[in-house]
């Protein structure tokens, strides 16, 4: 069994134009192992932008989930585009040039791998056929009219399956890749920070202390993560969070949540209309604020025939 990468704390959480997001996969998995956050996936595929169905990286956080990291301790704030820019204009030409190598040695050996691989295959393919011809009997054996002998050294046999079977199958001859005519392209890294001169720190006078603005609900989110729950937005429910008694890859959501201020007041029919709506998707619908001492109080509404 694989013990998990735990990341160093505090960890960055970049600020892009109002939205908390995190990049690094490892800090990610660490984040919903030990902190019980589960944010939300917004990263695509350049190729279909318009998909959102299998979503990547980078991981957008509630602004409760970044608050609270940062009360924590776990995580700070750092505003992305100031930290790129100095970063940039702080590099050394050493650094620029070892970025540069190191990224000359990964596509080398991405290539190299790639070369390996596809010489395996044709290595299986080559030795198959040959079992399968019987080396030399009439109608398909090396050195007859309609084998394969004449296939040079280097070379990849391929089959055009739309031929019928009533003739012998056409095949091209193409050069086997090699390191020098592979083309391959430089991976594109998860995360920045091997460009920088140094990564951005929280004691860094360039990352300013930069904090999320606390907001209505954020007692009674604190109050039910303090409790064990997840907690992810709550937007498709029509309410402000999804309360799930644990991972929300296991369980399912038991409350459909909205923060209010303790002297809110509140129509009556919303407590109607949430209640109906919690009960029709088969959650309580709960409400809750912090009182003037301090304290959060719950309150649960569930609807019921008369």
């Amino acid at each position: 069994m694989t013990t998990p990468t735990i990341p160093q704390e505090p960890f960055p959480i970049y600020l892009v134009s109002s939205s908390y997001l995190l990049y690094d996969a490892t800090v990610i998995s660490h984040v919903r192992r030990t902190h019980r956050m589960s944010g939300c996936l917004t990263g695509t595929l350049p190729q279909i932008p318009q998909q959102n169905i299998f979503l990547g990286l980078p991981l957008e956080l509630m602004i409760e989930e970044a608050l609270l990291l940062v009360d924590k301790g776990a995580g700070y704030i750092v505003d992305d585009v100031h930290v790129h820019e100095h970063g940039l204009r702080d590099m050394l030409e050493v650094d620029k040039h070892q970025f540069l190598e190191e990224r000359e040695e990964g596509q080398r050996r991405g290539v190299e791998e790639y070369v390996r691989k596809v010489q395996e295959k044709r290595g299986v393919f080559v030795q198959g056929r040959g079992n399968d011809e019987g080396g030399g009997v009439d109608g398909g054996g090396q050195g007859t009219e309609g084998g394969r002998g004449d296939v040079a050294e280097g070379e990849t046999v391929f089959e055009n399956s739309s031929v019928s079977n009533s003739r012998p199958a056409a095949t091209t001859a193409v050069p086997a890749p090699t390191a020098a005519n592979a083309v391959m392209y430089y991976p594109t890294p998860a995360i920045s920070h091997p460009i920088y001169h140094r990564p951005p720190v929280p004691w860094d006078i360039r990352t300013a202390p930069l904090r999320p603005q606390r907001t209505q609900g954020y007692p009674l989110y604190k109050h039910l993560h303090e409790r064990g729950y997840f907690l992810s937005p709550g937007l498709r429910f029509g309410c402000q969070y999804m309360a799930y008694p644990g991972d929300p890859l296991r369980f399912h959501s038991h409350f459909v949540v909205n923060g209010l201020g303790w002297d809110e007041e509140i129509e009556m029919r919303d407590v109607v209309g949430g209640g109906r709506l919690g009960t029709g998707v088969k959650k309580a619908w709960m409400i809750g604020g912090e009182d003037g001492t301090g304290e959060v109080r719950t309150f649960c509404v569930e609807w019921g025939g008369f």
